[in-house]
């Protein structure tokens, strides 16, 4: 799997004691981040993002999920000619007093790197959903730890490039 090669390639699957932002214990961590430092590589897991994304069309805006989300979701967005937003973790206690950045509107999907317990997306979908209609998420890598069925509860579909499974096997 391509996605696979270029997590190992770029030194993204780490092996450690690891507390993930859902607040659970892990011995593994994945550090997607680390594919935006390489071009070659953040352009490729980029394209494969859009590419599982179009199975959601039509939609006019990707929607990053702060702050992992929203360097991919720009960059699915431009390849797709679509609007970007993003959802921040909390609103600003400045300005406007945002929650959701950018100006979405129709329809709408939901980017972020990994998906463990849906918490992240389920919250980013749930601002979203008074601005636009939330046609789906879309994620490099699944853990398979219930994000799926979590969002599920709220008719929003999960796709991922990959998943840890498939990360796993490489």
């Amino acid at each position: 799997m391509e996605l696979a090669e270029l997590v190992r390639a770029r030194g993204a699957l780490l092996f450690g004691e690891f507390t993930l932002s859902s607040g659970a214990k892990s011995n593994y961590y994945l550090d997607m981040r680390k594919l935006l430092g390489d071009s070659r590589a953040f352009r490729r897991a980029s394209e494969l993002l859009a590419e599982r994304a179009k199975e959601l069309e039509p939609f006019e805006v990707v929607a990053g999920v702060a702050t992992a989300g929203i360097p991919w979701a720009a960059a699915v967005a431009l390849m797709l000619n679509k609007g970007v937003a993003y959802v921040r973790s909390e609103a600003k206690g400045h300005g406007t007093g945002s929650l959701v950045e950018g100006d979405p509107r129709g329809s709408c999907i939901v980017v972020d790197d990994v998906a463990t317990t849906g918490a992240s997306l389920e919250r980013a979908a749930s601002a979203l959903k008074p601005f636009c209609e939330v046609k789906g998420a879309v994620v490099l890598v699944d853990r398979l730890q219930g994000a799926g069925e979590r969002l599920e509860r709220l008719g929003v579909k999960l796709l991922s490039v990959a998943t840890i499974k498939d990360i796993i096997s490489i």
